[in-house]
């Protein structure tokens, strides 16, 4: 691509804005941060030397791009990720992740003997059991039942004498 013609998608981009003092319905100070950026940028781009792009660079591109994960649903099947060991008999999956608000979902495989030691909660945490029963302050949940600790919230001892799968999230 050439120089001059990358100067000048850059000035057109720009909308001339480097060459006004004001833009009118919009911030003043942009002009002159729109200046700021066509001054730095014109000598910058003056010094590289004229060279194409690779002929399939914008076919790899696209193709990367039609690639890219664009569902509005994610799935995971039973056979995807990875099980992770997390104590002597309790394993887990992450199924989801979200690393802007560190929630996630997950599935915790208790084999029977299992427990979890008291815990406080920093945010919210719903529990689904899929198969199987555990038992907290004297109290059994078992398969089908669901739990939500509140944020602040403490669970007591929570033990499984005969394991289970549960649904985490939290």
């Amino acid at each position: 691509m050439k120089t001059s013609t990358t100067i000048e998608q850059l000035e057109a981009m720009l909308g001339g804005l480097q060459d006004r003092d004001e833009m009118r319905g919009t911030r003043p100070d942009m002009a002159a941060a729109a200046k700021g950026l066509h001054d730095v940028l014109v000598p910058l781009l003056q010094a590289l030397p004229e060279a194409d792009p690779p002929r399939d660079l914008f076919a790899a591109i696209e193709a990367d791009i039609d690639a890219l994960d664009t569902a509005p649903t994610q799935t995971v099947h039973a056979d995807d990720g990875v099980w992770e060991q997390r104590s002597d008999k309790i394993w887990k999956k992450i199924l989801a992740e979200n690393p802007e608000t560190g929630r996630s979902m997950y599935l915790l495989r208790c084999l029977p003997g299992a427990s979890v030691k008291p815990h406080l909660h920093d945010r919210a945490e719903h529990l689904f059991i899929i198969e199987g029963e555990f038992w907290i302050d004297g109290k059994q949940f078992t398969a089908g039942d669901a739990q939500i600790s509140l944020p602040g919230s403490e669970h007591a001892l929570i033990e499984m004498p005969t394991g289970c799968l549960v649904l985490v999230s939290a």
